[in-house]
């Protein structure tokens, strides 16, 4: 299989100010707030619905957003920002029973550059494909890119099997949630920034800004997303509530 081409020199900006408006509005409507609640003042903001199943912090551009039932806003609407973020808060905050706490560095594109490899990749849309990957890979690199709960499946294939995959969600029919998994003897080959890049420009081409949600404790998935120049723009931190 070709090496994907390219080099550092043709990176460029891969994020602008001009699409900050766009996230804050996704995430705003995933959190329940008013669409125009982030702005560029800093203020934090809270988010109460009682139906919520979770406790979300999520800082975006600087400005952070604590939302969930009424009762644990309340209770944890005076924690500092890192200790939030950090999940211990959350969790604290949440009270017995509660339980997935994830962290995450939040990073954005609404440009990117693709790279073309040597010889032209055999890429299957099919979930099969996607599916067998999945059984090649530890459970922990699985569940962490999501393959399998994202509709929009992009399959690098080598001789007849499966090496790497992207895909993506539609988060408020705004932002397109990318994951990318690679088969571990097919690593640091530059394959899972080749078809990050891929599919990103899939979703952008469909008029969605991409965002990648990488697990702080997943630093193949941090230097992957570094590596398709998605800059890091923000962090979340959530919890599972217990049925009330």
């Amino acid at each position: 299989m070709g090496q994907p081409g390219g080099g550092a020199g043709e990176m460029r900006d891969t994020f602008h100010d001009g699409s900050r408006g766009i996230v804050r509005l996704a995430w705003a409507r995933r959190l329940g707030l008013p669409d125009l609640s982030f702005s560029d003042d800093g203020g934090r903001l809270l988010g109460c619905r009682d139906s919520a199943r979770e406790l979300v912090a999520v800082e975006l551009f600087g400005q952070l957003a604590l939302a969930g039932p009424t009762e644990l806003v309340k209770a944890a609407a005076d924690l500092p920002d890192e200790d939030l973020l950090g999940g211990s808060a959350l969790l604290r905050a949440a009270g017995p029973g509660a339980h997935a706490l994830s962290t995450a560095v939040l990073g954005f594109a609404d440009d990117l550059p693709l790279f073309q490899p040597d010889t032209e990749p055999e890429v299957s849309r099919g979930n099969p494909e996607a599916i067998e990957l999945e059984t090649r890979c530890p459970p922990d690199d699985v569940s962490s890119a999501g393959i399998a709960r994202r509709e929009h499946r992009f399959t690098l294939m080598h001789d007849g099997a499966p090496v790497a995959c992207a895909a993506y969600t539609v988060r408020e029919g705004l932002l397109a949630d990318l994951g990318i998994l690679v088969a571990p003897g097919f690593r640091q080959r530059g394959l899972g920034t080749f078809m990050a890049r891929l599919v990103a420009h899939e979703a952008l081409a469909e008029g969605f800004i991409v965002q990648v949600e990488a697990q702080e404790q997943n630093v193949g998935a941090l230097r992957l997303a570094d590596s398709a120049g998605i800059a890091p723009s923000g962090r979340v931190a959530s919890v599972r509530l217990r049925d009330r």
